[in-house]
């Protein structure tokens, strides 16, 4: 930290954490809607309209992977039993056990390298494999090896952390995993009614997760992380400078669009949220002007928008980025 008023800093950051607020909700509400009117569409509009239903169903899934990271935090909405209830329900919605995705998730946090990191699968073997288009192949072509491991990690029982955990925990484990089933079984059933084919599961629901919902969050993985570790290595000092004891990462600040489409709950404030991960999501935009302000070191901010850092990443060094850092 390089500010000489630390007391107003902290107790700034004090305010931002405990200010508890139902921000999320009403998006929350209009995601859950938002599947429930894409699953019952077929069987109204007919299978014409695929074209455009399947698309949008990959956004309000995507939106509703990322309502869980939030629910992880304990910063999706309050009380914290409507919080975890929200992140159990929409987390099992997508196939994912809540119990192992937290503490998956944790285990990110406190990754020092890549290597760590369990999320280093998804920007790793980007940022790892030559620029151009081989590294262009593997940001893409790389979702179905990603698909495997997300399985391994957050469907069955969380192989992603590194501790055994106690029976509580286990049996938290086991009652998401059986909610997975529950809720798998229960979009079978309606897909299979809207659509009118047994394999409509299958088409509704699984292609556009499997393809709009995860690769979407991939590009935002590998921009946040994987940006961040190169412009790291060109920095002076390289990783250890840049982001200290922990994985790099970077802010963005996109166009409204984007933000809407890659960064759900303020997911672009993502340095910001690194390094006080415990304000919610909505206090981001004031936590990035408070770092800014007292020239908190680790704060580190990638000009442009998504699409612009992507084409970073894919080009290596020989485009650079430009970020900014308190001086």
């Amino acid at each position: 930290m390089q500010t000489e008023n630390r007391p107003a800093f902290e107790d700034a950051l004090r305010a931002l954490r405990l200010d508890h607020r139902n921000v999320a909700l009403p998006g929350l509400a209009l995601t859950w809607l938002s599947i429930a009117a894409l699953l019952l569409a077929p069987h109204w509009l007919g299978p014409a309209h695929l074209v455009w239903i399947l698309p949008l169903m990959g956004i309000a899934q995507y939106k509703l992977v990322i309502s869980g990271h939030e629910a992880v935090h304990k910063t999706l909405c309050w009380p914290e039993r409507l919080n975890e209830a929200a992140g159990v329900l929409g987390q099992a919605m997508v196939g994912v056990n809540f119990t192992a995705y937290r503490l998956q998730h944790l285990d990110h946090h406190k990754a020092r390298s890549l290597d760590e990191d369990p999320d280093g699968h998804i920007y790793g073997t980007v940022i790892r494999t030559a620029a151009g288009w081989r590294r262009f192949a593997v940001l893409t072509l790389g979702t179905l090896v990603e698909l495997v491991i997300k399985i391994r990690q957050k469907g069955t029982g969380g192989f992603g952390n590194r501790e055994q955990h106690p029976p509580a925990i286990q049996r938290r484990k086991l009652r998401d995993s059986l909610l997975v089933v529950a809720a798998q079984l229960s979009l079978i059933a309606l897909s299979w009614w809207s659509l009118g084919v047994f394999w409509a599961y299958a088409v509704l629901w699984i292609a556009p997760l499997f393809t709009v919902a995860v690769f979407l969050n991939r590009c935002r993985i590998v921009v946040e992380h994987g940006l961040a570790h190169q412009v790291a290595g060109a920095l002076p000092g390289g990783l250890a400078g840049f982001g200290g004891p922990r994985i790099p990462t970077v802010d963005i600040v996109p166009p409204a669009a984007e933000a809407w489409l890659f960064a759900p709950y303020l997911f672009h404030y993502h340095c910001c949220h690194h390094l006080y991960m415990s304000v919610p999501h909505y206090n981001l935009p004031a936590l990035r002007a408070l770092l800014k302000q007292h020239q908190i070191s680790g704060y580190h901010e990638v000009e442009g928008s998504y699409l612009t850092a992507l084409a970073r990443c894919v080009h290596g060094p020989t485009w650079p980025a430009k970020v900014t850092a308190p001086r």
